[in-house]
């Protein structure tokens, strides 16, 4: 049994599919446990091994080789930011060995988002919230995880003028895809399909041995759910990725990709179905952890028992501690919900909550967030997600026909807590 950190992709994928099972948890964790080449000692953060030879190397030494290809996939776990650290690193290497003559893809965003990130790239956006508000970040549609783990790249491809790439397809061909398959969507969902491949036979049984590891029901139906989104998510990237390169913008350019680690580890995602489109030379660097925090690994970690996989995983291991941002960014502990009006509905409140200490409560109208209007959830959650612990943010809000004024303390709130209907 192999244990391992897992990426949202495959958290996601199973709630598309199937709907999300408990996890087992890791006993132990082993960084380089899949190498070929044992490495002496504990590594420690920052060190960084080619997989190939098995030899330590200084970043300068392995940017060398690794910015010789033109695609350069980055596998991160999405929730540790010194994998975004790693990244901005590498993108930045890379920027000033090419200057002019690099793009970045993000699995962060989707196709139906590339047009603001043209305009925050061109600095059309007026402030951080005004973007953030045009890609939806923090709504339904949006990532999920912090911006805080990817605001510095953002901000230094603004201030370099690189184009970003969004590599996922739009959420309504996803779900679609992952309800009804391939054969059964309409003519218009159908022309925004990318080209399929076979399905890497390496990758497949990679990928059932996750499944199993995740669910304790493995129907072949929902086996086959969770590799169809998963080749959907991969195809689509590659697609992209492809499509920006042989286009009039990326021309002669590179390109570093972000993704979960399962889109490139081992090299039967991402970058083989790129290669299938273009063959071109790339390199995978993997930042992984030295190792997994306790409170982490319950549901962060899975026994997996995966079959041989006789290929590398990496072309360079970049050792990097855990660290998050879980649980810093401030909330109230509401669920909120917005109407035709434009008005923003509390549909719960979290018990011991900041918000329910302030006297929020479920069905009050919120029209004020700190003298300013709340028109939709974003303008709440974008508001209190930039205050710091101890700070109060001032919620004006409406409940039969009476106005109160809330001031809420914020705190850290773990994520055990239910939610109050």
């Amino acid at each position: 049994m192999r244990p391992f950190r897992t990426s949202l992709w495959i958290i996601v994928s199973l709630a598309l599919a199937s709907g999300c099972a408990s996890t087992k948890s890791a006993t132990e964790y082993v960084p380089g446990a899949d190498l070929p080449y044992a490495i002496e000692g504990k590594p420690k953060s920052d060190d960084i091994y080619h997989v190939p030879t098995g030899l330590k190397m200084t970043m300068d030494a392995a940017m060398n080789m690794a910015s010789a290809s033109r695609l350069v996939c980055v596998g991160e776990t999405h929730d540790n930011y010194n994998a975004q650290r790693v990244e901005l690193l590498v993108i930045r290497d890379m920027y000033n060995r090419y200057p002019g003559k690099i793009a970045i893809g993000m699995e962060m965003f989707r196709e139906p988002q590339q047009a603001a990130l043209d305009k925050w790239v061109r600095g059309g956006f007026p402030d951080e919230a005004e973007f953030l508000r045009a890609v939806k970040w923090y709504g339904n549609e949006g990532w999920g995880y912090d911006f805080a783990y990817y605001r510095d790249i953002l901000l230094f491809a603004r201030e370099k003028g690189i184009d970003i790439v969004a590599l996922n397809p739009s959420r309504e061909l996803e779900t679609e895809v992952s309800r009804s398959g391939l054969d059964n969507l309409s003519p218009a969902l159908r022309s925004r399909l990318p080209v399929f491949g076979e399905v890497d036979p390496i990758q497949k049984s990679a990928l059932k041995a996750i499944f199993g590891g995740h669910s304790s029901s493995g129907s072949d139906a929902r086996i086959d759910g969770f590799i169809r989104t998963q080749m959907l998510w991969e195809e689509s990237m590659a697609e992209r990725v492809v499509g920006y390169l042989k286009g009039p913008r990326g021309e002669d350019k590179r390109i570093v990709t972000i993704t979960g680690g399962w889109h490139v580890r081992y090299g039967f995602g991402l970058p083989k179905k790129v290669v299938r489109r273009v063959p071109m030379a790339y390199s995978i660097i993997m930042p992984d952890e030295l190792g997994i925090p306790d409170d982490k690994s319950a549901g962060g970690t899975m026994d997996v028992d995966l079959p041989p996989i006789p290929l590398l995983p990496e072309d360079f291991a970049w050792y990097v501690n855990y660290e998050s941002y879980e649980g810093r960014r401030m909330r109230i502990g509401a669920r909120l919900d917005e109407t035709k009006e434009g008005e923003v509905v509390v549909d719960g409140v979290v018990p011991g909550s900041p918000g329910e200490k302030a006297g929020l409560r479920k069905g009050d109208r919120i029209f004020s967030v700190d003298g300013k209007p709340a028109r939709e959830s974003f303008d709440v959650i974008y508001a209190v997600s930039s205050k710091h612990e101890g700070d109060t943010v001032t919620l004006v809000v409406r409940n039969d026909g009476q106005e109160r004024s809330l001031a809420v303390k914020l705190f850290k709130m773990d994520n055990q807590h239910p939610m109050k209907k």
